[in-house]
């Protein structure tokens, strides 16, 4: 009996995995195995998205995983990446990802993952990215304006 090595392998496997019979036959078990193994499914989907996001952030943070304009480190959960230019919409189109969804966040760092760090990213908690949105929708205008407006009163007129 002959033995072959991966990489003999490789081409006949590419062309067998390819054939819609058994893209559909391998699709019902998975499937079976998903529904049968629920909860170990989620655990293991859940470990694989969050070592996704800090590998990503990683590249952004130079391995210290932190806010850049605050430097918040106490938790990964709070930490995202933030559209320098604010061109995320543009961004998301370019690499061919839905903005829509659950999973366009772990899309993104898949992709980042695979072309490697791509400029005009940054790592911020989740407060300066909500800041910087809100401020970026104000034109600019800072919440210090806006609190001053409203201590001398203002008019809807």
């Amino acid at each position: 009996m002959t033995h072959y090595t991966t990489e003999q392998r490789k081409p006949w496997n590419k062309k067998y995995l390819s054939k819609p019979e058994v893209k559909a036959a391998r699709a019902k078990l998975n499937r079976e195995w998903i529904a049968n193994n629920r909860e170990r499914y989620n655990k293991a989907k859940s470990i694989y998205r969050f070592k996704t996001k800090v590998e990503v952030l990683s590249l952004y943070s130079e391995n210290k995983l932190c806010c850049a304009i605050c430097g918040y480190d106490k938790n990964v959960d709070a930490l995202c990446l933030d559209h320098i230019n604010d061109n995320g919409a543009e961004h998301r189109k370019e690499l061919g990802v839905s903005s829509r969804g659950n999973s366009s966040g772990t899309t993104i760092y898949e992709r980042i993952k695979a072309l490697g760090q791509l400029p005009g990213l940054q790592v911020l908690c989740a407060n300066c990215n909500t800041i910087k949105e809100i401020q970026r929708k104000r034109g600019g205008e800072t919440s210090d304006v806006f609190m001053k407006a409203v201590k001398e009163g203002f008019s809807w007129k």
